[in-house]
């Protein structure tokens, strides 16, 4: 243990003298956080626009126009008379969404085929697009049920207070649609993954003498332990950091998991201890430092698109499957989306297995080719 002792006390006592190094570890993370953070403050969206296009001017129509506007994250922004004056509010991006309601919409006497209410929706973005096309379904059904007995003239049934069936739907793991709380999850731990592949890969690279790690492994006498050494520090920050955006999003901002946060932070922590071991890979595959931390930028600056969680990786491309289940990022999304619903421990196992097996992998293949040169060293 002296070796891995000496070399924790070397690096330690690097960084505090690099004030840049140090800085990539606690100055870095902070501003990513806090800026990424302030960006996504608001929540879940607010005020998504929305242009009524009212052709039947009736007491009912006018009541699903306030019906529309009482609903927070929806604004209705304009109402118009035809469908392109509507459409070129979407242009413009004032608005995402229109509705038509039909002429003989509020007609006491219904004809045998009911007029439809129509929602067109801009898909360009689709999340905010789905969601106002979700929450103004949702409204305006809700609201031709309020007015269904007295439009048929039978208001007598509503004093009889039968139960009508219907659907009740429940978000689970964000239950209020929050923008903040997916997209904190996701990108705050990606940035700190591909931070620490980055700065663990810088930290052997100064090691290196003409492509080789050699000279220093025979001077450390234990090299497997002195780079285990070299890289707890940065696999701690980096988990101390994970585990700060976790409780600012928790208690900060008043999110929750259903499962338990503290397999959350312990699946971070694996994640670390992943990337330093790939980073340690990397550096004595290559043994330059450009090379191995351009190789870092891409498998761990690309991993979230990889990761199944904001592009559908199901059913696309063989490679893109593969690339997906290797990058150690995808299990960790999953593992901790996995615990916004409250999964089984077993099914936390699974993926916590697997971070664990890309960690040794990658750093048995690190040893082998460290004592390699250590041998040719010598």
């Amino acid at each position: 243990m002296t070796a891995f002792r000496a070399a924790l006390v070397e690096e330690l006592a690097h960084l505090w003298r690099d004030r840049f190094d140090l800085a990539l570890l606690t100055l870095v993370p902070l501003v990513c956080l806090v800026v990424m953070g302030g960006m996504m403050a608001q929540g879940s969206p607010r005020g998504l626009g929305v242009v009524i296009v009212d052709q039947d001017r009736s007491t009912a129509s006018r009541a699903i126009v306030r019906a529309v506007g009482s609903v927070d994250a929806l604004s209705v922004i304009d109402s118009v008379s035809t469908l392109s004056e509507a459409f070129a509010a979407i242009r413009r991006e004032r608005a995402v969404a229109v509705v038509v309601l039909p002429r003989g919409l509020g007609s006491a006497r219904r004809a045998a085929t009911p007029p439809t209410v129509e929602i067109f929706y801009q898909t360009a973005f689709l999340s905010t697009g789905a969601l106002t096309s979700a929450l103004l379904q949702a409204t305006i059904t809700a609201e031709l049920a309020r007015q269904a007995p007295s439009q048929s003239g039978l208001a007598g049934v509503a004093l009889l207070r039968v139960p009508l069936p219907g659907v009740e739907v429940t978000l689970l793991g964000n239950a209020s649609a929050s923008l903040e709380w997916y997209l904190g999850l996701l990108i705050g731990p990606a940035v700190l993954h591909l931070l620490i592949a980055v700065t663990a890969a810088a930290s052997l690279g100064r090691e290196l003498v003409d492509g080789s790690l050699g000279g220093w492994a025979l001077r450390v006498g234990s090299p497997v332990l002195a780079v285990a050494g070299r890289l707890v520090p940065h696999v701690a920050i980096g988990t101390a950091w994970l585990c700060l955006w976790l409780v600012w999003l928790t208690l900060g901002q008043g999110f929750a998991f259903t499962g338990a946060i503290g397999l959350v932070a312990i699946g971070g922590l694996l994640l670390f201890v992943a990337s330093a071991a790939i980073a340690a890979l990397l550096i004595l595959l290559t043994g330059e430092v450009a090379t191995s931390l351009s190789a870092s930028v891409i498998y761990a600056g690309s991993a979230l698109a990889y990761s199944g969680a904001s592009l559908p990786i199901t059913g696309g491309l063989a490679f893109a499957r593969i690339w997906s289940a290797i990058l150690p990022l995808t299990h960790y999304v999953t593992l901790e989306m996995d615990q916004a619903i409250g999964v089984d421990v077993a099914v936390w196992a699974k993926q916590a297995a697997i971070l664990l097996l890309a960690a040794v992998v990658a750093g048995g293949g690190a040893a082998l080719l460290l004592r390699r040169q250590a041998r040719k060293a010598a």
